[in-house]
């Protein structure tokens, strides 16, 4: 009897270690992994963009996403999650949906350099609003603040790109976010700071 119940105490023990302990869920792992491929889009597409049109937005925002996609490779691995067949090679990404939505963006943003900032507007609002989505799912602290500085850096994006459409003579209207989430980020100041140092 006395062997059964140190047994069944010791069950319950591991039961709750594993409770507590688990780094992700499979909620936080497909987030993580379609995080990583949204970030490759993004830097693939402004890549050509900027290749195209030698455009400064492009390019710092280009280095931007480079960076980004660094870090989130860097809690993947922490976090020691396959995320299978992942390529380098740009415009390659392991599921059809990132395929269409590059191959979108870079018919869309090869018609002009005004198109390709319309693009660029409107995945940095839904990169946004898919961040919020994602973060909302995450128990993990570390992938919540992942998630909370993407967002962060994902506003100044969309306010660069902003102001370039005024430049060239257009207001943007928003096509995923709200009016009044949209004109918030709009009108705030750039976040300072780099969140996403590697240490």
């Amino acid at each position: 009897m006395k062997t059964l119940i140190t047994y069944l105490i010791t069950f319950v023990l591991i039961l709750n270690a594993n409770v507590i302990y688990s780094q992700y869920t499979e909620q936080e792992k497909y987030d993580l992994i379609l995080t990583l491929q949204e970030e490759k889009v993004a830097y693939d597409f402004y890549s050509e963009m900027y290749n195209k049109y030698n455009q400064k937005v492009f390019g710092n925002v280009m280095e931007a996403e480079k960076t980004h996609q660094e870090h989130v490779m860097s809690l993947i691995n922490s976090l020691n999650i396959d995320i299978g067949d992942f390529s380098n090679t740009p415009g390659e990404f392991s599921s059809k949906e990132m395929i269409d939505q590059y191959n979108m963006l870079i018919e869309i943003g090869g018609y002009s350099f005004t198109d390709a900032l319309r693009a660029a507007t409107k995945y940095e609002e839904q990169d946004l609003s898919d961040l919020r989505r994602y973060a909302s799912q995450a128990d993990n602290e570390n992938i919540k603040s992942l998630y909370q500085c993407l967002e962060k850096a994902t506003g100044n994006h969309l306010r660069a790109f902003v102001k370039n459409l005024k430049k060239e003579g257009i207001n943007y209207k928003p096509k995923v976010l709200s009016e009044e989430d949209y004109k918030a980020i709009i009108n705030s100041e750039n976040e300072k700071g780099d969140c996403f140092q590697l240490k």
